[in-house]
């Protein structure tokens, strides 16, 4: 691949990553934890060193963000979903999880830690968006980093223990294999792994999402020490899905459970909203209840609004959820959490409709209010509804893994709604 990158751009890189203070002398990069009580800790990388390991990846093919391979080799993200990690590499031990040989194929499946080119490949990617340092993981407390010191003699092995998708899959053949066969193989692979384990192991296509914890926490309190005790109290509901989602990895999921917390309010806004227009309708100094039509105007009305289903009453969604937005969405602060997130999003809604759900694009700093309110409504509920629906004969419909590097690009659009109606129907503690 083409790199023109010089090695002191990768090592201020791995110094925001590992948040150490850097020094650079004749022949090697030095690096100082910050934590008072381990300072007397530093580690070193060579400067021939990390140069051998920059001039190996440039021998890489860079097949998306999260893949790197060659003729002979295929290396993919992947990340492990549920409640316990059974794969997940300890801080402690070797970089191998488990590694099987198929000399049938002649192939061999490794599970482990990323191998220095591919953490080198991981940095340089997040250092493209403008943020390395959301790269990595939350800080370890100080006894855990010197332990982790103590054990380490290179800085890259601690890169790996301390950046964001710490697991990948690497399959080495001895023969010459093209993507599309290193792909099939990978894939076999893990689903190997997630039918006899029980135990879902995926690829992780979708590199926003490894950005997404670094991101969120440089604008909070990240710290523990610097969260206060609460001022509110949130409808409990609300928080147990707020708590699903951010808890998953899984973009789906995750699109979801934000979701399930605006349409809570659906049903009770809608029904307020239709309310008050038959009271308008009724006051309404042209409205004669002696009228056959005017009464059967405000029948064809409260019609529009509600339709009969195997004997109950429904009403549309989408208008229920464009009434939520406009009952507890601020606008002008939605933006300042996007452009806080991540400054293109907000451009990305103006320009780009989403492909798998034909979602509308939405100008969030338009001058038309009601437009944008329709705009976003309609985003949001056809992207639900291709999640959700996923039969045969339907057009847009959402397939898991393959379209998770689009659904992750609106996931902070909903996650900051969601959190604006926490807060709009919360009560002082």
């Amino acid at each position: 691949m083409d790199l023109d990158i010089n090695i002191n751009a990768f090592a201020l890189w791995i110094a925001e990553i590992l948040r150490f203070d850097l020094e650079e002398t004749k022949d090697s990069f030095l690096y100082a934890p910050r934590f008072s009580s381990i300072e007397d800790i530093s580690l070193t990388l060579t400067k021939e060193k990390l140069e051998s390991e920059v001039e190996s990846l440039k021998a890489y093919d860079a097949t998306s963000e999260t893949v790197l391979s060659d003729d002979k080799s295929y290396e993919i993200l992947v990340r492990e979903e549920g409640h316990f990690h059974r794969f997940l590499p300890r801080s402690r031990g070797e970089d191998v999880v488990l590694e099987i040989g198929d000399p049938d194929n002649r192939i061999t499946y490794t599970l482990g830690r990323p191998s220095n080119q591919f953490c080198l490949y991981l940095i340089k990617n997040a250092a493209q968006y403008g943020e390395p340092r959301a790269l990595s993981r939350p800080g370890m407390p100080s006894l855990v980093m010197r332990r982790v010191l103590e054990e380490q003699t290179c800085v890259l092995e601690l890169v790996k223990k301390c950046i964001a998708g710490r697991l990948t899959l690497k399959l080495t053949s001895e023969t010459k294999k093209s993507v599309s066969e290193f792909d099939k193989f990978s894939s076999a692979f893990l689903f190997n792994i997630t039918y006899n384990t029980d135990t879902s192991l995926v690829q992780q296509r979708d590199f926003d999402e490894l950005l997404r914890t670094g991101r969120i926490t440089r604008s909070r309190r990240s710290s523990l020490d610097e969260i206060d005790p609460p001022r509110r109290t949130y409808i409990p509901d609300l928080i147990h899905h707020y708590q699903l989602a951010v808890g998953t990895e899984n973009p789906m999921l995750e699109y979801i459970s934000y979701y399930h917390i605006v349409e809570h309010f659906f049903e009770s806004i809608f029904n307020e909203a239709l309310v008050e227009t038959v009271r308008n309708k009724l006051t309404h100094p042209d409205f004669s209840y002696k009228r056959k039509k005017d009464i059967s105007s405000l029948i064809k009305d409260i019609a529009k609004s509600i339709k009969m289903r195997d004997d109950s009453m429904t009403f549309s969604e989408q208008e229920g959820l464009r009434l939520t937005l406009v009952r507890h969405v601020d606008l002008a602060d939605l933006n300042q959490k996007l452009n806080d997130y991540d400054d293109s999003l907000v451009s990305y809604y103006k320009t780009s409709p989403v492909a798998f759900s034909s979602a509308p694009v939405v100008d969030l700093e338009g001058d038309d209010e009601d437009l944008i309110f329709k705009n976003l409504a309609g985003r949001i509920y056809k992207n639900r509804n291709s999640i959700v629906h996923s039969k045969e004969s339907e057009k847009s419909k959402y397939m898991p893994f393959r379209d998770d590097k689009t659904l992750v690009k609106d996931v902070p659009l909903i996650r900051f709604i969601s959190e604006q109606i926490i807060f709009a129907t919360s009560s002082v503690a």
